[in-house]
């Protein structure tokens, strides 16, 4: 049985159903197969996490964050997660990815989604993001990776960086918001895939956009603030996003040592060598 059959079975039985169809695969990301599906006539997506997933995403604090976050309305209905396996079936949402937009032109809309959740007072657990980092650094010793000086050079300028922010104030926050997780739809504004959602400083969230161009993340934080941004907020801003790209470095590392740029046909090591190629950029203007 292929994935596809695979998906067709199983929303079959969970939605008591013989007619499901195959739509389409969602392309993006780096982690998951996900599948439009139709039954019934109505549209859901199917999630089936590959290979190691499970490394980074922890599915218990996923289903929490889950009902934490349906308080908000910015998020699809989902229907069904399976703990611990990650598979996930929800509601499709029609609409525009904003990451085939003109990004910048849709700001507004994306700035009042991120103060609706900074400004909440949902029960997230602490994103812990070097923590995080530790764990991914760690992936990819046990996998006979020996990170390089440079690589280590700039994980001691973070560490650095580090103490300017330590005491920014935390508060609810996507932890994943790339312009590919972002739907639009009429007037509304849908926020998906909550894996990683945490407390953390809401810059973490701006510099996400930092996926679609660095230029994005400056553009999104002058709107967010209401004011050119001070060299400080710049610095902040930067010292997350080089962050981000470390992460990213060691999760495409390990996905390349595990054998998935073969699986995937995906070059895992030159991805991760233009995120490392990021950060030292970023963190070279700090």
């Amino acid at each position: 049985m292929n994935i596809e059959e695979y998906i067709i079975a199983r929303v079959n039985a969970l939605l008591h159903t013989q007619d499901t169809q195959i739509v389409m695969r969602l392309e993006g990301g780096m982690s998951n197969y996900t599948y439009v599906v139709e039954t019934q006539g109505k549209k859901y997506t199917y999630r089936v996490p590959g290979k190691y997933a499970e490394r980074f995403v922890n599915r218990v604090d996923e289903w929490a964050n889950l009902q934490e976050v349906d308080k908000l309305g910015l998020n699809n209905v989902t229907t069904y997660v399976e703990i611990p396996s990650g598979e996930k079936l929800a509601e499709y949402v029609e609409g525009t990815i904003m990451s085939t937009t003109d990004i910048v032109s849709y700001n507004e809309m994306s700035v009042k989604a991120l103060k609706t959740l900074h400004t909440s007072h949902l029960k997230f657990k602490d994103y812990n993001a070097f923590g995080r980092l530790d764990d991914d650094e760690r992936y990819c010793c046990e996998m006979g990776f020996t990170h390089p000086q440079e690589y280590l050079d700039l994980r001691g300028r973070l560490e650095e960086l580090r103490q300017e922010f330590k005491n920014i104030p935390l508060v609810p926050c996507h932890c994943d918001y790339q312009p590919t997780n972002l739907v639009i739809s009429g007037d509304k504004l849908y926020v998906l895939d909550w894996e990683f959602a945490g407390m953390n400083d809401p810059f973490y969230d701006i510099a996400c956009y930092g996926n679609a161009g660095f230029d994005k993340a400056l553009s999104l934080l002058e709107c967010y603030l209401g004011h050119q941004p001070t060299e400080d907020e710049l610095r902040r801003l930067r010292f997350h996003r080089a962050f981000q790209c470390l992460q990213w470095f060691n999760v495409a590392i390990f996905k390349d040592r595990v054998g998935l740029s073969k699986d995937l046909n995906m070059d895992f090591n030159a991805v991760a060598l233009m995120f490392l190629g990021m950060a030292k950029d970023l963190i070279g203007k700090n």
